[in-house]
Parts: structure tokens; sequence; C-alpha cells
């Protein structure tokens, strides 16, 4: 799935691609509603608070509930960051969420790539962030039974 997103950092808009992977469903969270604790790790500057904090915003409004800490009866969302030279002046960008039951087990895994300048998340996220946890938040969603 393709999508247009501001990537912010005075890059143009341009698509962050998310590749589901295909997800396994288990029994239905509690009444309540599933919980989820996400963390990502691997990325520069402050990406790894702000991919986490936005990727968390988006799972709020999309019905799942918050977790401070991994417990029992919680979902985990870990995201991985990866970045590596590129042609043209460019990094390669590469985030894989996996979504793991209460459980431990794997229930499903997300892709995302894009190409951006290089350097242009060496510090800030902001709007980058933002981008790549709403695409990737429509996928993850689908991964957590209801």
């Amino acid at each position: 799935m393709w999508r247009a997103l501001a990537i912010g950092l005075g890059l143009v808009a341009a698509p962050f691609a998310a590749f589901p992977a295909a997800a396994e469903t288990g029994a239905a969270g509690e009444d309540a509603g599933p919980f989820a604790y996400v963390t990502v790790v691997g990325a520069p500057g402050d990406g790894d608070q702000a991919l986490t904090a936005a990727l968390a915003r988006e799972l709020a409004a999309r019905g799942l509930k918050l977790a401070s800490s991994f417990q029992a009866n919680v979902y985990e969302v870990q995201g991985t960051v990866r970045i590596a030279p590129a042609a043209k002046g460019k990094d390669s960008v590469t985030i894989v969420w996996v979504v793991l039951g209460p459980d431990g087990t794997q229930l499903g895994i997300t892709r995302q790539a894009k190409a951006i300048r290089k350097g242009s998340l060496d510090r800030k996220w902001g709007n980058a962030a933002i981008a790549a946890a709403a695409a990737a938040a429509e996928d993850i969603d689908k991964l957590i039974p209801r």
C-alpha cells in the first residue's frame, strides 16, 4: 500500500511504504479492549522516542489502550529502525514493526522503507515520525485481535 505522506524536515511529500505480513489471530482480548506496549530502537536523533510516541497516539486513536510497561495480557509492538547509505546523497530508512501477543507469539510483521536526504533524520524526526506511525498503525491495528 502506498500513501503520499508529508515527511517534514524540508523533504518533499513522498510515499512511505508499509508492507504487511500475514497475521495470525488468536483469542479475542478483554471486553475492555486490548492493551499495547510500544518500543522502538535503532533510530538516530530523537527517532526512538518520536516514533514510539507517534505510534502510541495512532494506536490509541484506533481504540487500543496503552500500557506503560510490558506485562501480562498486553500486546507488544517492537519497532526496529535501520538507516543505510543509498545512492546520490540519500539514506535508505527501513522500519520493521513486530507485533507479539500477550503470550509472546509473533502475530505479524509490517515493514516500511523510504529513501530520504542523507542525514535528515539525525536530530529531529518530527513529521517523519508522525507519517511513518500513521502508515504503520493501519497494518498493526489489523494484527491485534479484538
